[in-house]
């Protein structure tokens, strides 16, 4: 998450409308952001060792993955190609595996 809030910089906050793709973490993954932010409610239910706010926390990580869709949808119709393309090269949350050169 820290990571990904540095990587994007000022943008991170308040996207430019100039934007341009990132770099760093981001040529890697698309939402670096949102998969770190995914874990801290439970990390802090685990601090405060409550099990109530460890098994609440649990409903954080299809709600990340659905705003992660609808941004991803954003950005399509914002960028256009150059997104889609970006999109295809890196994985959402994984990082995608460069495919092996046949010889």
């Amino acid at each position: 998450m820290i990571r990904g809030a540095k990587d994007a910089g000022e943008e991170t906050l308040v996207p430019e409308k100039e934007h341009t793709l990132y770099g760093g973490i981001y040529e890697r993954i698309r939402h670096p952001q949102a998969l770190g932010e995914a874990w801290v409610a439970l990390v802090v239910a685990l601090l405060l060792n409550s099990p109530f706010l460890v098994l609440f926390s649990f409903v954080w990580f299809p709600m990340f993955y659905w705003i992660s869709l609808v941004e991803e949808r954003d950005l399509v119709m914002r960028y256009g190609q150059a997104y889609i393309d970006y999109r295809e090269r890196t994985g959402m949350f994984i990082p995608k595996r460069k495919p092996m050169n046949s010889e």
